[in-house]
């Protein structure tokens, strides 16, 4: 019998409707694109003490880092945000010490999501893009795009997908596995991007929307994780809500190839 790798999730804090008290998620669709693609999902709650989690480290072979609210800003040097639009203290914290601990002290494949995607950058140095419908001035041919659900109609929401241009070559472009040349579709439910001036370090663009915005980062190639050939990966859509579609299944079996060859 093959072994199936396992893959592990941070999780959400969130109120629950009932009785108001705090609650730990993890949306469905991640765990069975982890499970669909051949691993085994192993939440990894929040604790208090980020020592209870190392404790775990060694039962895992990969992780995926999920989206959510928006990290706090003080990481990363930006302004003051809202606290409605933050993701829970608890969670801020935990998230940058576990995402620090998996980089830095083991070799076990990485893949972010969304906002996943966007700690990958933080935590190497990176910055964000606060609010891209009001901070965006890049130069693009293409006005910023309503990556946001707040900027759509209901109805616009409903299929609401955009292009993605990928680098030849780059490991997000072998991983989708679509034509060199061809551009990907992917949805969109952020209002925040990593900050082209500033990705982080080891770290490189490589997949923009039309209007610039940075949609994956990956090693560069002169990074460490490059040389010794380390999956890390990082995307700002949902693949694991379009698992009908062959482009963003690859995303995940080629995670689970890298955490079953690690």
């Amino acid at each position: 019998m093959n072994r199936c790798p396992v893959i592990g999730l941070n999780m959400s804090l969130e109120l629950t409707d009932k009785y108001e008290k705090l609650g730990l998620l993890v949306p469905l669709s991640y765990v069975d694109a982890v499970a669909g693609a051949g691993g085994i999902p192993l939440c990894l709650p929040p604790c208090p003490d980020i020592s209870i989690i190392r404790q775990s480290i060694p039962l895992l072979d990969g992780i995926v880092l999920i989206g959510g609210d928006d990290y706090r800003p003080e990481h990363y040097g930006g302004h003051v945000q809202p606290e409605i639009e933050l993701m829970h203290e608890r969670r801020d914290r935990f998230d940058l010490e576990l995402a620090r601990m998996i980089l830095q002290d083991t070799v076990m494949p990485v893949l972010g999501i969304c906002g996943g995607h966007q700690l990958l950058s933080i935590v190497q140095g990176g910055a964000l893009v606060q609010d891209i419908r009001t901070e965006w001035n890049f130069p693009s041919e293409y006005p910023p795009l309503p990556h946001a659900k707040k900027e759509r109609n209901e109805k616009q929401n409903e299929k609401f997908r955009h292009a993605v241009r990928l680098e030849e070559g780059s490991l997000v472009g072998r991983v989708v596995q679509i034509p060199p040349g061809d551009l990907l579709t992917a949805n969109s439910t952020h209002h925040q991007s990593v900050h082209p001036g500033r990705v982080g370090a080891h770290l490189r663009a490589s997949a923009w929307s039309p209007d610039g915005v940075i949609e994956a980062i990956e090693p560069s190639p002169d990074s460490p994780w490059a040389r010794s050939g380390r999956f890390v990966l990082g995307v700002q859509w949902h693949p694991e809500q379009m698992q009908n579609e062959a482009p963003h299944r690859n995303i995940f079996r080629a995670l689970i190839e890298a955490a079953l060859d690690k």
